[in-house]
């Protein structure tokens, strides 16, 4: 099973490259949890911040992942900040998991990939894409919090 889609929490360090902008270090932890009722759905908990601004507020972002058969996923995130629902598939295999995601109207577009590098590590990278330009991207290390489930 590729490690984001077990219970765990993840420590994250990384950069964020927003479009226009200077790119910034970002760090943060991550937690994925099982539903009590349904355990192949997962509840994916991120909260991100500016490494280098210790009062900087913290973006908090939360999706959903459901095992659908023993390679694919479905994604799902109600996203406030982009006033949508975006929905997507994923695949899956013990080292890399990959997600593809948009908004109904397809004028938003995102993609992920999460490499394991061992048990208790991993390397993201993505991208957001608005009417056909980018509006970020970002890769990150997360590290298994050893000793901990997701919340």
């Amino acid at each position: 099973m590729h490690p984001l889609l077990v219970p765990a929490a993840w420590l994250l360090d990384g950069n964020y490259f927003p479009a226009g902008k200077s790119a910034h270090r970002v760090t943060g932890v991550t937690h994925v949890h099982a539903a009590d009722e349904f355990p192949e759905t997962l509840r994916v908990e991120g909260e991100v911040r500016d490494a280098d601004d210790t009062e900087s507020r913290p973006v908090l972002t939360t999706f959903h992942l459901d095992v659908v058969s023993r390679r694919a996923v479905r994604f799902r995130m109600d996203s406030i900040p982009l006033a949508t629902v975006l929905t997507g598939q994923g695949f899956f295999d013990d080292y890399a998991l990959v997600l593809h995601y948009a908004s109904p109207d397809q004028r938003i577009a995102g993609f992920e990939s999460y490499v394991a590098c061992g048990a208790n590590e991993m390397r993201t990278t993505g991208v957001l894409v608005a009417d056909g330009v980018r509006v970020t991207s970002w890769h990150a290390r997360l590290e298994r919090v050893v000793g901990r489930q997701g919340r």
